[in-house]
């Protein structure tokens, strides 16, 4: 026994030993293309933070690349700390997630998943609890609820997970969980003139000159997300997942403190409304906020942080038979800190990387430019495809959009005869839908990485599988469209 332990220090030990080397080694390495010595700095301390990530879990090794970041030309800790938590994404997970615990921590979250875990339409088909959840995520993203998705459902579902006798780290909870992502980023992407898809088609239309058609963008996304919608659980099953326990829950066992026939208490109730009516007021200032002079002023003054925080104050202070809605002291024990710090660090280490300072988006464009320009127009659409999905993996996907936008405009603007259309579907999509693999490649795949039913090991062997599907899918419906479409 005493000897497992010593193996298991030296190996940890080991582990912190091989991190450091990494981030500092890559500093002596020659800098290829545009890369500068900061962005080789930088790239060591990325790939040592995906192995720290790995072997060491999350919260280690996030300081030690926030203060390691401090050792390059960036500036001092000081300048990364402020640059990690002033970051608008952080501050709306950490008060995100406090305002919506009130949900779980008055157990209305358990009411609302056995009610559903014990329907009929569960028992009948427990493959329609996916299509739910994957439904909910696409119109939530529509409707720009996103961060209650990410801060409130989530965390929800992998209590369900778990709750249900899916143990850590299993593949059916990464490809629910994923499949939810990945829906929802569809209908962040669905409309070329809203969201993700707006930022795409606007600036490719500003470059190129030329206009995408609206009409056919979102035909050929609206074919896609049925057949996503239909296949997604066969490719789970393809992947050895079954849905059985899903079907089967012992719901006493599962839910100790939910009887049958029970009803929501007050606090409950509460906790339930105040977050509904959080939703309400999101959806509604950001779609009328134009039109409706109180709205336009939530929507501007006020945005999503500042709702948040009103509905954190609510449910901190409001109290019900001489109790607050949310028990802050167990609220605070209870929080995913180094879920916090490994986003905080994520986000922070993917916008160094891509960094202009760094060289490294530019070098990585020189690449790939004599590359697609040696491909005939469909070739290059595949060759897009792939190789937008595939970096997306491990660089910042905003950062790698815009470089994948300027490559196809400026070869569109030297004479070859892309489908511009084609195009910005397929980057809209492959930018971010199937961004899981490293937690700097998206938010997704930071929260994937800090879930507790998840593990790295996990995450990095099925997102391969499922990025192949997803590109499948998406070739299988552009190609003909593109052919069709001249």
């Amino acid at each position: 026994m005493a000897t497992q332990t010593s193996t298991k220090k030296d190996r940890y030990l080991i582990h912190w030993i091989v991190m450091f080397i990494i981030a500092f080694g890559f500093r002596f390495l020659p800098c290829p293309g545009t890369v500068t010595p900061y962005g080789m700095a930088v790239l060591g301390i990325f790939v040592s933070l995906i192995y720290g990530w790995t072997f060491l879990g999350l919260l280690g090794p996030s300081l030690f690349g926030a203060v390691i970041m401090g050792t390059t030309s960036y500036g001092p800790v000081q300048n990364v700390f402020i640059a990690m938590f002033s970051n608008s994404t952080v501050l709306m997970m950490l008060i995100g997630i406090l305002a919506f615990m009130a949900v779980e921590q008055s157990g209305a979250g358990d009411w609302m998943v056995a009610k559903l875990l014990n329907s009929k339409l569960a028992k009948k088909s427990p493959v329609l609890i996916l299509e739910i959840f994957l439904v909910i995520f696409f119109l939530g993203n529509i409707c720009g609820i996103v961060w209650f998705l990410y801060f409130a459902l989530m965390p929800l579902i992998s209590d369900m997970l778990l709750k249900c006798g899916y143990q850590k780290g299993d593949k059916f909870n990464y490809f629910f969980l994923a499949g939810c992502l990945m829906y929802g980023q569809m209908g962040m992407s669905f409309f070329p003139f809203l969201g993700w898809s707006l930022m795409t088609t606007g600036t490719m239309m500003q470059i190129s000159q030329t206009m995408i058609s609206y009409n056919e963008f979102m035909a050929v996304m609206a074919v896609l997300d049925i057949l996503i919608l239909v296949t997604y659980p066969l490719l789970m099953k393809i992947c050895g997942c079954s849905f059985e326990k899903l079907g089967n829950v012992n719901m006493e066992e599962a839910f100790p403190n939910v009887k049958a026939d029970a009803k929501l208490t007050k606090r409950q109730s509460l906790a339930i409304w105040s977050v509904v009516i959080f939703v309400i007021a999101v959806v509604l200032a950001s779609m009328l906020g134009t039109y409706v002079k109180v709205l336009g002023w939530l929507n501007t003054q006020m945005g999503v942080l500042g709702l948040m925080t009103i509905l954190w104050v609510f449910v901190a202070v409001f109290k019900v038979e001489g109790k607050p809605v949310l028990d802050m002291r167990a609220a605070a024990g209870g929080f995913s800190w180094d879920m916090l710090m490994l986003i905080a660090v994520a986000l922070f280490i993917s916008s160094a990387l891509t960094a202009e300072e760094t060289g490294i988006s530019a070098w990585i464009a020189g690449i790939l430019g004599p590359i697609f320009s040696k491909t005939s127009p469909l070739v290059f659409l595949i060759v897009l495809a792939i190789v937008t999905a595939v970096l997306t993996n491990f660089s910042n996907n905003i950062a790698l959009c815009f470089v994948m936008i300027n490559i196809v405009c400026s070869m569109y603007l030297n004479g070859f005869t892309v489908n511009i259309t084609a195009a910005a579907i397929i980057i809209s999509l492959t930018s971010v839908y199937v961004a899981f693999l490293t937690p700097a490649a998206s938010l997704p795949g930071a929260l994937m990485h800090g879930d507790k039913s998840l593990t790295a090991a996990t995450i990095y062997k099925w997102t391969w599988p499922l990025l192949i599907y997803a590109l499948i899918l998406l070739l299988a419906v552009t190609i003909p469209y593109t052919l069709i479409s001249g």
